[in-house]
């Protein structure tokens, strides 16, 4: 909720800046695998609640999914690479539904909108980039289960470089 928070705060550059830096930052932790981590366990008490806490923050407030940020965060604590896909798809909801309810109140009745944007969200590109995904998934899903874990480390990291480089050269 802080990163929710934030949104009517926040330059919009500020954020996508911010966002395409962590993603780097995180894309050279993938690439660098587990040669690169922070504890051989995730942190406990208190200390636990300041990983995610930042993840869904961050993740709310540039409008993302949780998995992009947390499985690269998971791994600096040696979780596996497929645990922390797993987990990142369960935070992509987790964090999703209720950023997504935030942004549909947000910026109602401002003039210029695009036509089918109810708030902050364009229910065309929602509907573009969700109905394949459906189909997708299940696919996916086993791939990744059968693929070495090194090729995971590399495709997602090339994946948070191509997307911090685009939010960078905008």
């Amino acid at each position: 909720m802080v990163g929710l928070a934030a949104v009517p705060f926040a330059p919009t550059r500020v954020l996508t800046t911010l966002f395409a830096v962590v993603a780097a930052a995180l894309a050279l932790k993938m690439m660098a695998g587990d040669r690169l981590i922070i504890g051989h366990r995730e942190p406990r008490g208190l200390l636990s609640q300041v990983p995610p806490a930042l993840v869904g923050g961050l993740a709310a407030a540039v409008g993302v999914g949780g998995g992009t940020l947390s499985t690269p965060i998971l791994t600096l604590f040696s979780f596996s690479i497929r645990r922390a896909i797993g987990a990142g798809a369960l935070f992509n909801l987790i964090i999703a539904v209720p950023a997504t309810l935030v942004f549909l109140q947000m910026d109602r009745g401002v003039p210029g909108r695009p036509a089918d944007a109810l708030g902050d969200v364009a229910i065309f590109c929602v509907a573009t980039l969700s109905l394949p995904a459906l189909f997708v998934a299940p696919i996916a899903a086993r791939w990744s289960a059968q693929a070495p874990a090194s090729l995971l480390r590399r495709l997602f990291a090339v994946c948070l470089a191509i997307i911090a480089g685009r939010l960078l050269l905008r």
